[in-house]
Parts: structure tokens; C-alpha cells; sequence
């Protein structure tokens, strides 16, 4: 089931309702006591604190941020909430729902083009002169650590292949492996965690 906490004065438009008929609509105060288990919760950006309403909601259920004026920063600002996806309020039903099918599989859906400037953001608040690293960081390898920091750059897997001289599967394993060491879902959540003050370098020891 999916519940929707719209701002006051937002009214879901026909394109909404088509897309998710059985949908829950809602606006402040919020009850969140349905008959079933909500499996995507979507949060409008128009709500007063809606960062704290994502952080507090994400624990439950899915949740997907929408804005009339999507921005980077504020993609941002919804992942490190514990957002697991974020999209424009005006997507048409099949984005709607294709939204809804990754965030429901365990999938994170960041808008198309949106995920590399994302990265590329977050790599500016990166350390220059790292202190301690992020717990976990010891436990990666050398290999597992350059493949991490290249993520930050907004490098594909198929780039990141190129650079460090191996083969994408390799790429897709090392990178497996580091999500599950540093207990991130993906890519944006590892810059995020990286991005922490504190985070290390790679190392080549």
C-alpha cells in the first residue's frame, strides 16, 4: 500500500490517482495507523520539516521525497535523510510506478543525470586532511578502498574499470563487498558515509 503526506493545500491530481488508486492520502497531523503495511511512503518536500518526517518514516517503510523544483542539494539533503528515492511531482504514471517497482525491489531511484552530480557534490566535502575513517574502513582491502574513492567522483563502474585496470565484474564485486563492510545500501549512501567528517583516503598499504 502506499501512503502519500502532502502538503496543506496539495490535492493528488488524476495522473496521482491512476498511478496508485488504493493510495492513502494524508496531511498534517499525520495517523499513521492503515489497515495495511505501507510499503512506499511518499513525503512532499512542501511540508514543514519534511527531512524529519523522511528520517522518522524510513524506519518503517519505503520512502520517496517529490518536488515541483527538484536540485541536486536537495536530493542530497533527502538520501542523507534516509531517503530511498526522490523524483519530480509532476513524473507521469509509468515513471510513478516504475519509482515505486525499484524502491519496493531494495532499490534506490535517483533521477537520470541527477546521480553523478550528486556524487560530484558530495566529493567537495571530502576531507582533504582525513583524521580517523569511517567505522569499517579498516576492514577493506587497498583494492576495495580505490574502487570506494572512485565512486566519489561519479565514475561508473564500466569507468572505474578503465581506471584502476580490471574488469567491471571485478569492479561490481569489490564494490559488493565494500557496501557490505561499511553496511551502506549504495552508491550515494557510500559517498554520504565517506563524506563524514573524519573519512580516509586511499591507501596503497
Amino acid at each position: 500500500m502506499h501512503l502519500f503526506k502532502m502538503a496543506s493545500g496539495e490535492n493528488p491530481s488524476p495522473r496521482w490517482r491512476e498511478a496508485f488508486p488504493d493510495a492513502v492520502w494524508g496531511r498534517p497531523p499525520f495517523v499513521d495507523e492503515a489497515a495495511e503495511p505501507i510499503q512506499v511512503c511518499w513525503i512532499s518536500v512542501g511540508l514543514d520539516g519534511w527531512t524529519r518526517l523522511v528520517s522518522e518514516q524510513a524506519g518503517r517503510s519505503r520512502v520517496v521525497v517529490i518536488s515541483r523544483q527538484p536540485s541536486d542539494q536537495e536530493a542530497i539533503a533527502a538520501f542523507e535523510a534516509g531517503a530511498h528515492g526522490y523524483c519530480h511531482g509532476l513524473a507521469n504514471v509509468a515513471l510513478l510506478r516504475a519509482v515505486s517497482a525499484t524502491v519496493i525491489s531494495g532499490g534506490l531511484w535517483v533521477p537520470p543525470g541527477v546521480m553523478g552530480r550528486m556524487i560530484r557534490t558530495l566529493r567537495r566535502s571530502l576531507p582533504s586532511e582525513p583524521d580517523h575513517p569511517p567505522a569499517g574502513f579498516e576492514a577493506l582491502t587497498a583494492r576495495e578502498r580505490e574502487v570506494a574513492f572512485a565512486v566519489t567522483t561519479g565514475a561508473s563502474n564500466k569507468d572505474i574499470a578503465l581506471q584502476l585496470g580490471m574488469t567491471e565484474r571485478t569492479v561490481k564485486m569489490h564494490l559488493g563487498s565494500v557496501f557490505k563492510k561499511l553496511e551502506v545500501r549504495d552508491r550515494v549512501h557510500l559517498v554520504l558515509r565517506l563524506a563524514q567528517p573524519g573519512s580516509a583516503q586511499p591507501s596503497s598499504s
